[in-house]
């Protein structure tokens, strides 16, 4: 689905990226949202992109870009170095704010931060908030999106920055069932999704069921690592945990230390660049918002999924009921078997034969 906040940002490289001198660099700030923007504009020498996004970046690379992927750390860009920043704002208002504050760091004087966004996000918040921080802002309304921009003048001082919450932080979340190290950024970050908790409690049931003990585990899709750090009880000579979102991979990390559990972590898009071979594939799939099912999402989770296990192996999938996963997933397994459902949610047992 194309998103027209970023079209609008898009149009905006198309005028001013290429045509910029070398030494006045453009900052290009993308999250997922940016993904089916980028063929539209051409790389220049001038233009860096940041994404949060491990498809962000790689695309990004391959489309001739100077891309690099992180959880939003700006770190490497020094103060007063960048030109212009364009950032489409994500959905956290943490994340908008840690961005916001370091634009203004990295910004040269005379610099510009562009904003885009739609009116439900909040984006008219935000541009005001930029224009307190950088002391002046501007907006225009274009459609249904709303842009902004920022200057940072010749001689402004350090600002009080805006409540990021220590976004670059991990913080411990104490729950009655689990201690895990989280941060904003991740979908649920600081609660225990209630169906990878389904799958968990029905996941001895499911193993003794299937007659033989795995030895590999993937968690795909890992989040903060939740289902990876559940599994810990178990013997297996191998767990690997993936996610797309930087966020999510260094809490998984940190959670695997906090635990002591060996865990190869992984930056991948849905496990695109993982060997296959896995006996248990372990996954609660982010491909739906609200009643609102991303088709292409779910067949790329099943089909990588499919490639991914070993030829004995099962995947365990847990899904709100109105998802019609079993009716996808024809397409790429010859087992498919409910394994388990409650008033929210239902476990779907795949294997390729």
């Amino acid at each position: 689905m194309r998103d027209p906040a970023i079209d609008q940002l898009v149009q905006y490289l198309q005028r001013t990226g290429g045509d910029a001198a070398v030494d006045e660099r453009l900052l290009w700030i993308a999250d997922e949202n940016a993904l089916h923007g980028l063929a539209a504009v051409a790389p220049a020498a001038n233009i860096t992109l940041i994404s949060n996004r491990f498809d962000v970046a790689q695309r990004a690379r391959e489309l001739g870009f100077a891309a690099r992927f992180s959880d939003f750390d700006f770190t490497p860009l020094a103060d007063n170095s960048i030109r212009t920043a364009i950032y489409r704002i994500s959905k956290e208002k943490p994340v908008v704010h840690h961005i916001i504050n370091e634009a203004w760091r990295v910004l040269a004087p005379g610099g510009e931060l562009v904003l885009s966004g739609l009116k439900q996000e909040g984006i008219k918040t935000f541009i005001e908030r930029a224009g307190g921080l950088f002391g002046n802002a501007q907006s225009r309304k274009v459609g249904t999106v709303y842009l902004g921009t920022a200057l940072k003048h010749h001689a402004a001082p350090a600002p009080e920055p805006l409540d990021s919450k220590h976004y670059s932080a991990l913080r411990l979340i104490e729950t009655p069932q689990l201690d895990f190290y989280s941060k904003p950024g991740l979908f649920g970050w600081d609660k225990i999704d209630q169906g990878s908790a389904f799958l968990v409690e029905q996941l001895p049931r499911i193993l003794q069921g299937a007659g033989r003990q795995p030895t590999s585990l993937l968690d795909l899709g890992c989040g903060y690592g939740y289902l990876s750090i559940m599994t810990r009880d178990l013997a297996l000579e191998r767990r690997v945990a993936t996610d797309n979102n930087a966020a999510a991979l260094l809490a998984m990390a940190r959670n695997a230390e906090y635990y002591a559990l060996p865990v190869d972590v992984v930056a991948d898009d849905c496990g695109g660049q993982l060997a296959p071979g896995f006996d248990l594939i372990l996954c609660n799939p982010p491909f739906h918002q609200g009643f609102s099912v991303d088709g292409a999402l779910a067949d790329k989770f099943l089909r990588q999924t499919r490639r991914l296990l070993s030829a004995q192996g099962m995947a365990v999938f847990v899904v709100n009921q109105f998802i019609a996963l079993e009716r996808a997933a024809q397409k790429y397994f010859q087992v498919i078997e409910p394994a388990g459902r409650n008033p929210s949610f239902k476990l779907i047992r795949l294997a390729r034969r």
